[in-house]
C-alpha cells in the first residue's frame, strides 16, 4: 500500500528524462542530394488554468511551506521503494506538521460536539439573561461589532464555499486531461527514447547516399580519363585523319592509275602492232589496184601513223612496290576505332583501381556500422520510463475513480456548506434590524420574524456542529494526499531535489552503458543537469556525458575513413605505349606508297605521246569512198576487191577508235597521276608526323588526366562524406539525441499535474478550511446575536411610538419611565403591541 501511494506521488519521476576538371570538380559539389528528415514527436505546451486563482495557489504553497519545511526525505522515500519496514519515528518527524494539523483536526472534532451540547442544553433550560437598562445601553456599541463581524464572517464564509465549489470543479475538470497530458507526454517521451537506436541505425543507413554519389563520381571517373583525351586531342586526331584518308584515297588512285595505265599499254602497244600492219597492208592493196589500172583510187600516202605507243614506258615496277591496295582500306577506320576505343582502353586499365574505391567505399560503411555499435545504450532508461507509464496506466481508473469520489464528497460539503451559510445569510438578515431597531417589525404578530431569525441561527449553529466534522475530517484527507503531492513532487521538483533523489536509485533508471569485451562501462549523470540542458536545447549526448563512453569526434572523423581511399585513388596510372593510331604494318604501307617514286615518271613525254593522233587519213571516210569506187561500172570485175578493202579499212578505223579512248582513258590516268604526284608525300608526312606528335602528346599529357582525375574524384568523395558526416553529427546531436522534447514533456507533466490538477486541489482543502474555521467564529458570534435578541425586554408600544425613534443615545440620562427607556421589544409583548393597534383602529 506504501508503495502505491509512493508511486502516485513520484509520477514527477519523470523528470529525469531532462536535453576545368577542377572547375567541373567545383561545379559538382553542390549536386548532393538531400537527407531525408526524421521527425520527432513532440508534445503541444500544456496551458496553465489560473483563472484569478493565483492568489490562493500562492498562499496554500506557503502554508505548506510553513506545515512540512522539511527537505525532500531521500532515506524514507529510498526505504518505501525497496519495500523496506519504515521507522515509524522518521515518519513521524518528517510529517511533523501534518501530525500539529490531525490533532487540532481532533481538537476541532472534539469542541463542535462539545459546544453543540452546549447550545442545546441552553436551549432547553432557557437561559434568557435579563438585562437591565444600563446594561442594554452599554451593549449598544458591542451589539455593532458583534454585527459586524459576523457580517464580515459571513462574507468570509460565502467566499470560502464559493472559492472551495470553484476549486474543487477545477481539480475535477483538470484531473482527466492532466491524466491524459502525463499518459501522453511520458509515452512521448518512451518512444523517443525507444526509436533513438532505430534513428541512429536509419541515419547511418543514409550513407546510401555519399555511397551511391561517391560511387556515381567513380564510374564518372571511369569516362572522364578517356573523354578529357578525347576532348583534349579530338581536333588533331581529326586532322590526322584528313590527311590520312587524303593518303588512302591518294594511295587507292595511284594503284587503280597505275594498273590503268598499266593494262592499257600493253593493249595500246598491241594494238598499235596489228594497227600498223592493217594500214601496212591497206595501202599495199590500194597501190596495188591502183598500178592495175582502177580509176580513181584513193590515195594511200597517209594510210600510217605518228602515234608511236611503244616509246609509254612501263609502270610494273611501281605497281609491284605499291602496297596492296586494301591494306590502306581500314587505315582511316583503324585509327579512327583506335582513338575512340582510348576510353574503353583507359577503362580496362583503371577497374582494378576503381573497384578498389568502391571496396574502400563499403569498407567506410562497415566501419561506421561497427562504430554505432558501440554507442552508448539507453535501453535501460526506456524500459525505466515504460515500467513508470505502466504503472501509471495500471492505476489510471483508480485515480479518476478516487478523484470522481473525492468530488462528490467535497461537492456534497460544499453544498451543505453553502446551505449553512445561506441559512446565516437569512437570519442576519432578519435579526440583527431586530437587534437594532425592532420597531421595523410593528405589522408582524407575535414578533415572528424574532422567532424566525432565532430558529435560523439556531439551526445553523446546530448544523456546524452537526456537518463539521465531516468537513474537517475531509480538509485534513484533502490535506495531506494534495501536501504531500505538493511536497514530494512539485516542490522538489522546483528545487531539483527530486532529480537527487532519482539519481541515488540506480535500480529505478539506470545509467546509459556501453559494452566494451566482456565488461560494461557506465555513467553516472546528473538528471538536474540533463534536464537543464534539454530546456537550454543541449544536446542529450553531452548533458548525460555520454562523451565519456563513446568518441563521437571519431565516429565523424573523416580523415580516417579517407586514407585508404585517398591512397588508392592516388594509385590509378594508365599506361598509353600500347595505343597506337597507326599500326606499325599500315604505318610501313604509307611509307612504303611515299617510296614508290611517283615523282620520277615522265608526265610530258607521256602526255606528249598519248596527245599524238594516231592516223593520219580518215579511215572512215576511206572506207566510204572505197565503196562509192566499188559502185562504178567501170570497176565492176574489181568491185569485190574494192569492197573487201573498204570492210578492212572500216575495221581498221574501229582499231583506231580503241586506240584513241584507250589513249584518252590513260590520259586521264597519267593526269591523276601527275596530281596526286603534287601532293601525296605532304599528306603522308602531315599524317606520320600528326600520329607521332599526338602520340607523344597522349603519353605526355594523360598522366596529368588521370592524376586530376583522382584529385577530383577524391575531392567529390571527401565533399560527399563530410556532408553526410556533417549532416550525421547535426541529427545525431540535435535530433535523435536533441532532447527538447524531454524538457518539453517534462514541462507539460509539471503544468498538468502540479499546476492544473495540485494547485486547485490544495486551494480546496485550502478554501474548505477557511470555511470550518470562520463557521467557529461565526458559531460565536452566533450566540451572542441570539442571546441578545432573547434578552429583549416586554412592552407594550403604542402607535406613535412604533414610528418614533428615541433621541436619547445609549448611556445618557432619560427622566422617562423604566420601560420606555427600552428601544428593544420581546416577541410576547407584539401580540399585545398588535392588540392595541386594532382597537384603535376600530375607535
Amino acid at each position: 500500500m506504501m508503495r502505491l501511494q509512493l508511486t502516485a506521488l513520484l509520477w514527477a519521476s519523470v523528470f529525469l528524462l531532462g536535453a576545368a576538371e577542377a572547375q567541373h570538380c567545383l561545379s559538382g559539389s553542390n549536386d548532393t542530394r538531400p537527407f531525408p528528415s526524421f521527425t520527432q514527436p513532440i508534445a503541444q505546451r500544456v496551458v496553465r488554468s489560473e483563472d484569478g486563482l493565483a492568489p490562493l495557489y500562492n498562499f496554500a504553497r506557503a502554508f505548506l511551506k510553513v506545515v512540512q519545511p522539511n527537505p525532500l526525505p531521500e532515506d524514507i522515500l529510498s526505504k518505501a521503494w525497496r519495500n523496506e519496514p519504515l521507522e515509524i519515528q522518521q515518519l513521524v518527524r518528517y510529517e511533523a506538521g501534518y501530525v500539529v494539523c490531525l490533532i487540532l483536526a481532533l481538537l476541532y472534532l472534539l469542541l463542535m460536539p462539545i459546544a453543540g451540547g452546549l447550545l442545546v442544553w441552553k436551549y432547553f433550560h432557557n437561559w434568557d439573561a435579563q438585562s437591565s437598562d444600563s446594561s442594554i445601553s452599554q451593549s449598544y456599541y458591542k451589539d455593532i461589532s458583534v454585527s459586524g463581524c459576523l457580517i464580515l464572517i459571513t462574507i468570509l464564509l460565502l467566499t470560502g464555499v464559493i472559492l472551495a465549489f470553484t476549486a474543487n470543479n477545477r481539480t475535477y475538470a483538470n484531473m482527466r486531461p492532466g491524466l491524459r497530458h502525463l499518459d501522453t507526454n511520458v509515452g512521448i517521451i518512451q518512444d523517443n527514447l525507444h526509436y533513438i537506436p532505430e534513428r541512429l541505425k536509419a541515419i547511418l543507413e543514409q550513407y546510401n547516399i555519399p555511397n551511391a554519389e561517391i560511387s556515381k563520381a567513380i564510374i564518372e571517373a571511369n569516362d572522364t580519363v578517356g573523354a578529357a583525351i578525347l576532348m583534349s586531342f579530338s581536333s588533331d586526331v581529326q586532322r590526322i585523319l584528313r590527311h590520312l584518308s587524303l593518303t588512302v584515297r591518294d594511295a587507292a588512285d595511284t594503284t587503280d592509275n597505275l594498273q590503268i595505265i598499266q593494262t592499257t599499254r600493253a593493249a595500246i602497244q598491241d594494238r598499235h602492232i596489228i594497227l600498223q600492219k592493217g594500214l601496212q597492208q591497206l595501202q599495199d592493196h590500194l597501190k596495188t589496184l591502183k598500178l592495175c589500172g582502177v580509176c580513181d583510187v584513193p590515195d594511200s600516202s597517209n594510210l600510217e601513223t605518228d602515234a608511236d605507243y611503244s616509246q609509254i614506258p612501263s609502270v610494273q615496277d611501281k605497281l609491284d612496290s605499291m602496297p596492296p591496295k586494301h591494306a590502306f582500306e581500314h587505315l582511316v577506320v583503324q585509327c579512327n576505332s583506335t582513338f575512340y576505343g582510348i576510353p574503353q582502353f583507359c577503362s580496362n586499365q583503371m577497374a582494378p583501381a576503381l573497384t578498389g574505391l568502391l571496396l574502400e567505399l563499403n569498407e567506410i560503411q562497415e566501419s561506421l556500422r561497427n562504430a554505432s555499435e558501440s554507442f552508448p545504450s539507453v535501453r535501460s532508461l526506456t524500459e525505466a520510463v515504460s515500467d513508470l507509464r505502466t504503472i501509471f496506466q495500471r492505476y489510471e481508473g483508480a485515480i479518476v475513480f478516487y478523484d470522481y469520489v473525492r468530488w462528490g464528497v467535497s461537492a456534497t460539503v460544499c453544498t451543505v456548506m453553502l446551505l449553512t451559510v445561506l441559512l446565516l445569510v437569512t437570519a442576519i438578515s432578519l435579526g440583527l434590524p431586530v437587534l437594532f431597531n425592532p420597531k421595523v417589525y410593528y405589522l408582524y404578530p407575535d414578533m415572528q420574524l424574532e422567532t424566525i431569525a432565532v430558529y435560523l441561527f439556531k439551526v445553523f449553529m446546530i448544523m456546524i456542529c452537526a456537518f463539521s466534522w465531516v468537513s474537517i475530517i475531509l480538509v485534513f484527507v484533502t490535506l495531506f494526499f494534495g501536501g504531500n503531492a505538493h511536497t514530494l513532487g512539485c516542490r522538489s521538483f522546483t528545487s531539483g531535489q527530486i532529480f537527487t533523489f532519482l539519481d541515488q536509485q540506480g535500480n529505478l533508471f539506470s545509467s546509459p552503458s556501453v559494452s566494451q569485451g566482456n565488461q560494461s562501462l557506465n555513467i553516472y549523470p546528473n538528471t538536474y543537469a540533463i534536464y537543464q540542458g534539454c530546456g537550454k536545447g543541449r544536446s542529450m549526448f553531452h548533458s548525460m556525458d555520454m562523451d565519456q563512453l563513446f568518441d563521437l569526434e571519431d565516429l565523424l572523423n573523416s580523415t580516417k575513413y579517407m586514407e585508404n581511399f585517398s591512397k588508392t585513388a592516388e594509385s590509378i596510372s594508365i599506361d598509353m605505349t600500347e595505343v597506337k593510331l597507326l599500326p606499325d604494318s599500315g604505318r610501313q604501307d604509307i611509307q612504303d606508297f611515299r617510296n614508290i617514286g611517283l615523282d620520277t615518271i615522265n608526265y610530258n613525254l607521256l602526255i606528249s605521246l598519248l596527245s599524238t593522233r594516231v592516223v593520219k587519213r580518215d579511215l572512215a571516210t576511206l572506207a566510204v569512198e572505197l565503196d562509192e569506187k566499188a559502185q562504178l561500172p567501170e570497176n565492176t570485175e574489181i568491185k569485190d576487191d574494192l569492197q573487201k578493202e573498204a570492210e578492212k579499212a572500216r575495221h581498221l578505223n574501229r582499231l583506231v577508235r580503241q586506240q584513241t579512248a584507250d589513249a584518252v582513258k590513260m590520259n586521264e590516268s597519267v593526269g591523276a597521276l601527275r596530281h596526286i604526284k603534287q601532293t601525296y608525300k605532304t599528306n603522308i608526312d602531315k599524317t606520320l608526323s600528326g600520329v607521332d606528335e599526338t602520340e607523344g602528346a597522349m603519353h605526355a599529357q594523360v598522366p596529368y588526366i588521370v592524376a586530376n582525375m583522382s584529385q577530383c574524384t577524391k575531392q567529390k568523395a571527401e565533399r560527399s562524406l563530410l556532408h553526410y558526416l556533417g549532416w550525421v553529427r547535426h541529427w545525431i546531436l540535435y535530433e535523435v539525441m536533441g532532447c527538447s522534447w524531454l524538457a518539453r514533456s517534462v514541462d507539460n507533466v509539471y503544468t498538468a499535474m502540479c499546476l492544473n490538477v495540485i494547485d486547485p486541489w490544495n486551494a480546496f482543502w485550502l478554501c474548505l478550511g477557511w470555511c470550518c474555521a470562520s463557521s467557529v467564529l461565526g458559531l460565536v458570534l452566533s450566540t451572542y446575536v441570539v442571546t441578545r435578541l432573547r434578552c429583549i425586554p416586554p412592552s407594550v408600544l403604542t402607535v406613535k411610538d412604533m414610528f418614533t425613534l428615541p433621541e436619547n443615545k445609549p448611556g445618557e440620562q432619560n427622566h422617562q419611565p423604566e420601560k420606555d427607556k427600552s428601544n428593544h421589544i420581546m416577541l410576547d409583548e407584539l401580540s399585545d403591541l398588535h392588540e392595541l393597534q386594532s382597537t384603535k383602529m376600530q375607535i
